[in-house]
C-alpha cells in the first residue's frame, strides 16, 4: 500500500514538475522589466565620474589647468587666496556686448542657437549669476545668438537664459558640472592668448 502511494506521489510530483516550466517568453520578459529599474544614484554618480572622456585642449589651456592646480595645491586651509576679480555690471543692469567691450580682457564669443526664440541673454559667476545677465544679439535673424565678452584668464560657469525663464546649458562647452539644483553649467576655459 504504501509503494502504492509513493508511486502515485512520484507521478503527481513529476506533473507537477511538467507544469512548472515557465513559457520562453517569460524569462525574456522578466529581464526587460529588470534592465528597465534605474541603477541607484551612488551607481550613476560613480559611473558618471569613472566614464572615460576625451578632451581637446590646447596647451595654453593645459598650462592653466596646471597653474590653477599648483595654486590649490599651494593654498594652505585657513590662508587667504587671492583670486582675481573680474569687473561685472551694477546689481540688476544687463551688460551689452558694448559695454562689456570697454572692459579689460580677452574677448570671448559665446554664441548660442536658439531659433524662435524672442531673447537670450547669458548669467555666470563672472557676472554674479545676475539673471538680467548679458544680452545676446541675433544681428540677421537666424536664430543664431552672439555676444563677445572680455573675460580674464581663468575658467568660469555659464549658462544662456532664453525668453527670460527657460536656463539652458551650451550644447558646445567645454564641459558640463552639475549646479547643485539639479541642471547643469557650461564651462568655459579662457587663456591668456584667447
Amino acid at each position: 500500500m504504501n509503494d502504492d502511494r509513493d508511486d502515485r506521489l512520484r507521478a503527481l510530483m513529476q506533473e507537477l514538475r511538467e507544469d512548472a516550466s515557465a513559457p520562453p517568453e517569460l524569462r525574456r520578459n522578466v529581464m526587460e522589466q529588470v534592465r528597465a529599474i534605474p541603477d541607484p544614484a551612488w551607481k550613476r554618480a560613480m559611473d558618471w565620474v569613472l566614464r572615460p572622456r576625451t578632451f581637446q585642449v590646447t596647451p595654453a589651456a593645459a598650462g592653466l589647468a596646471l597653474a590653477g592646480l599648483a595654486l590649490l595645491i599651494m593654498v594652505r586651509p585657513g590662508s587667504d587666496p587671492v583670486v582675481p576679480v573680474t569687473p561685472v555690471a551694477p546689481q540688476g543692469a544687463a551688460v551689452t556686448a558694448a559695454s562689456a567691450a570697454s572692459a579689460e580682457g580677452p574677448v570671448t564669443r559665446f554664441v548660442f542657437v536658439a531659433p524662435g526664440a524672442s531673447s537670450v541673454r547669458m548669467t555666470g559667476d563672472f557676472v554674479s549669476w545676475d539673471p538680467d545677465g548679458i544680452v545676446l544679439q541675433d544681428q540677421r535673424g537666424t536664430g543664431v545668438w552672439t555676444v563677445d565678452v572680455p573675460l580674464t584668464p581663468g575658467v568660469y560657469q555659464y549658462t544662456f537664459i532664453v525668453d527670460g525663464s527657460e536656463w539652458r546649458p551650451d550644447p558646445h562647452a567645454v564641459s558640463q558640472v552639475d549646479d547643485g539644483f539639479g541642471q547643469q553649467n557650461s564651462v568655459v576655459i579662457v587663456s591668456g592668448n584667447s
